[in-house]
């Protein structure tokens, strides 16, 4: 009974491995920046999108909710205008991002229309979460799809956003839908294959980071600035967005979204990129464990209480029956 309890223990004190929790993970947000999205020339490449969608729909065939905040619409529409690889002002901008994100939308409902599903579009600014009641519209707006098995479609809205109501970069977006709608997991799917100790484009023998801790300061530091020709997003913004999803305890992977099957291969369990846990996740669940430990102790001791009265009834019993021999 002792070594049983020490089993329990030892078995419940121990927290979840990457493998456990990429498997366990019911609520994913996947983020897939421009660069996945976009050819060198600044349009759609669609074999990458259908690639990433048949990946999405049959995460959802295992039960897994997802939603996807998709970048990828003022590079497209600056492909479509003929003005690609330039710096706009921001009405140039924002009329570009209009053009694409058009594009973009149509390009994912014809390829989920042909496996029977749809999308739907959410464009947000962080005006969309400056109050409780604009938060709570705006969950309510991806429940309801999800209620209707449609596939929610997240975008800042950059035809109309500027610097007093933009996010910059929808690695921040991502993170703060994360919260919102508690995702278990957050995948952020980038050109790079994870986070590592320095620059690999300068230092051609860095490591990458496996596994660490979200909202470890060091990360900061390696994770250097800016993003890529076609994208806002950079890897510092990618760190600073997993340690903001890890508040509420969600849990990060920052992955190439160039990895054949990527997304299924986390969902098996891969130790593919760089894996950031949330430390809030991590007390909370040692904290149910706890509660469960506790539970099991003293179902564990009521057992071997009961037997012990048992053994010493089966005692007197045998004792007396002698006497009477």
């Amino acid at each position: 009974m002792i070594n049983k309890l020490v089993e329990t223990t030892a078995k419940l004190s121990t927290l979840p491995s990457r493998t456990t929790l990429q498997k366990k993970s019911q609520r994913w947000v996947i983020k897939i920046g421009s660069s996945l999205l976009t050819s060198e020339d600044y349009q759609l490449n669609l074999v990458a999108i259908r690639h990433f969608v048949e990946q999405i729909l049959r995460l959802r065939e295992r039960g897994i909710e997802v939603v996807l905040v998709s970048s990828g619409s003022v590079s497209v529409g600056k492909g479509h205008l003929g003005l690609a690889g330039k710096t706009l002002p921001a009405e140039q901008r924002q009329a570009a991002a209009s053009v694409g994100q058009a594009a973009l939308m149509h390009a994912y409902e014809n390829l989920l229309a042909q496996e029977g599903v749809h999308c739907g579009q959410i464009l947000l600014t962080q005006d969309n979460f400056k109050d409780r009641k604009r938060r709570k519209r705006t969950l309510s707006a991806i429940n309801m799809l999800m209620k209707m098995n449609i596939l929610p479609i997240l975008n800042e809205n950059d035809a109309l956003a500027d610097h007093e109501n933009q996010f910059g970069n929808n690695d921040h977006l991502a993170a703060v839908i994360s919260r919102l709608w508690h995702g278990d997991l957050m995948v952020l799917l980038t050109d790079q294959a994870g986070l590592y100790e320095a620059d690999p484009r300068v230092q051609v023998d860095a490591q990458m980071i496996q596994e660490g801790v979200a909202g470890d300061s060091r990360y900061e530091e390696m994770a250097g600035g800016s993003g890529t020709a076609v994208g806002t997003g950079g890897m510092r913004t990618k760190v600073d967005a997993a340690a903001y999803a890890a508040v509420s305890g969600t849990t990060t992977v920052i992955a190439s979204g160039h990895i054949p099957d990527v997304l299924l291969r986390l969902q098996q369990g891969a130790c593919l990129g760089t894996f950031l846990r949330s430390e809030k996740f991590d007390q909370m669940w040692l904290k149910a464990r706890r509660t469960t430990l506790q539970k099991t102790t003293y179902s564990l001791l009521g057992v071997a209480v009961k037997l012990s009265n048992t053994n010493s009834k089966q005692h007197r019993f045998y004792n007396s029956s002698y006497c009477y021999r």
